[in-house]
C-alpha cells in the first residue's frame, strides 16, 4: 500500500525545491568571466591588449583580466610572490 502524503511532507518538498533554486542561481555568477571590469590594460603573463570581453580572476582583491584561458591558467599556477610581480608589471603608469 502506497504511502500518503501529508501536508506537512509537500511543504518539505516545496522548501528544497526553493532552496535548490536558489543555491544554483548563486551558484550561476561565480566563476572567471568578465562579470567585473579588470584593473589591469595588459595581461599580467603576455603583455598584450585586453580585449572588453576578457577572462579574469580575483587576486588580492583586486579583478585581474587576461587576454585569454590558457593565460589566466598560467597565473593560477604560480606563487603569490611570482603573482604578484606580474600584476604589479602589468599596471598602467600613472
Amino acid at each position: 500500500m502506497p504511502a500518503q502524503r501529508t501536508p506537512y511532507m509537500k511543504l518539505i518538498r516545496t522548501t528544497v525545491v526553493i532552496a535548490s533554486l536558489f543555491f544554483f542561481a548563486s551558484c550561476s555568477s561565480t566563476g572567471n568571466t568578465a562579470s567585473s571590469k579588470a584593473m589591469n590594460a595588459k595581461c599580467p603573463v603576455s603583455g598584450e591588449e585586453l580585449a572588453s570581453d576578457c577572462p579574469t580572476t580575483s587576486f588580492e582583491g583586486q579583478t585581474i583580466g587576461f587576454c585569454c584561458n590558457n593565460c589566466m591558467k598560467k597565473f593560477d599556477g604560480m606563487p603569490a610572490g611570482d603573482k604578484k610581480a606580474k600584476v604589479t608589471g602589468s599596471m598602467p603608469s600613472k
